[in-house]
């Protein structure tokens, strides 16, 4: 199969040839012009804010919004961060929703005390979502009863309180999905930076959730992930950068941040063979549609960039 990234042809001179699609999205100022509000509008679904130094926040927020990103959903991942991951909720209201929740990597983390602060932080103004949570069986950071015992009390929590939930999912799904099979019908949710085969994305969507599209799609040899987006129904999608993780091309291998997921957009709406525009404008309906919240589309105060 011909790859959808590297087959951008475009006329150079005499001579038609390849463009790699992040020159392309650079020539046509897809990421690198200030947005107003009759621009693209791209929401990153999915950055670690917090392992931003304090310092750059206002700063990264502020490169996002000029790259035509006007909203970030940020989620908690241990105790440590738990309450920097609310705060850059009320610092930034318009721009960062928050997500609160154990990775699976601190699974043996949720005593009874992170129980109570997790159940206190969910009902905070901001909070859209449970997550990050899951099972990540690669690195076992965490056993595995502790990681599976972790995931079912935040699922509970996430039906208790009605929020969606935010699941990580690496060499596990073979545990995922019999949990999720359980509670179908009383869980909405993204499989965030999917990675799995289109079988399995057809069980994800059947569970009605989403599926969250990283960076990834953008690696050379990446045709597995972009062979998962063409198996997404757009309805059901959902970009994000995952930063500082999986910058995506031609940043690879530096800091990732969400001014970079219009680049991730635009690699989906190659495989999916759609407008750039139409892309944009469907997945932010999605974050919206799951996480019940709106992001300000105005300039915002100063102190939100």
């Amino acid at each position: 199969m011909t790859d959808p990234i590297r087959s951008v042809v475009s006329f150079d001179g005499n001579a038609l040839r390849p463009v790699p699609l992040w020159l392309r999205m650079r020539r046509i100022g897809v990421h690198s012009r200030a947005m107003t509000d009759n621009d693209i509008f791209w929401i990153d679904s999915h950055a670690h804010l917090t392992m931003v130094e304090p310092g750059e926040v206002e700063a990264t927020i502020r490169r996002a919004r000029e790259a035509g990103v006007g909203g970030v959903v940020t989620p908690a991942t241990n105790p440590a961060d738990l309450e920097r991951t609310l705060h850059l909720g009320r610092d930034f209201p318009s721009r960062v929703k928050i997500a609160v929740g154990l990775h699976p990597h601190d699974a043996s983390c949720l005593d009874a005390s992170f129980r109570k602060r997790l159940e206190e932080a969910a009902g905070r103004p901001g909070v859209v979502a449970i997550g990050e949570i899951g099972l990540d069986y690669h690195y076992m950071n965490s056993p595995r009863e502790d990681q599976l015992d972790a995931l079912e009390w935040q699922l509970d929590l996430a039906t208790e309180t009605g929020l969606p939930v935010i699941i990580h999912n690496r060499d596990s799904w073979h545990d995922l999905a019999p949990v999720l099979e359980r509670r179908e019908g009383s869980l909405s949710g993204v499989c965030h930076s999917f990675t799995e085969p289109p079988v399995v994305v057809k069980q994800v969507l059947a569970l009605g959730l989403y599926v969250g599209v990283s960076g990834m799609v953008t690696f050379r040899q990446a045709d597995n992930i972009r062979e998962m987006v063409g198996a997404i129904d757009l309805d059901r999608l959902l970009v994000e950068t995952d930063s500082p993780f999986l910058a995506p091309v031609p940043h690879r291998g530096r800091p990732n941040e969400p001014a970079y997921v219009p680049l991730v957009g635009a690699a989906v709406a190659q495989v999916l063979g759609k407008d750039i525009e139409e892309v944009a404008r469907r997945t932010t309906a999605n974050v919206e549609r799951l996480f019940g919240c709106g992001f300000g589309r105005g300039a915002g105060g100063a102190s939100e960039s």
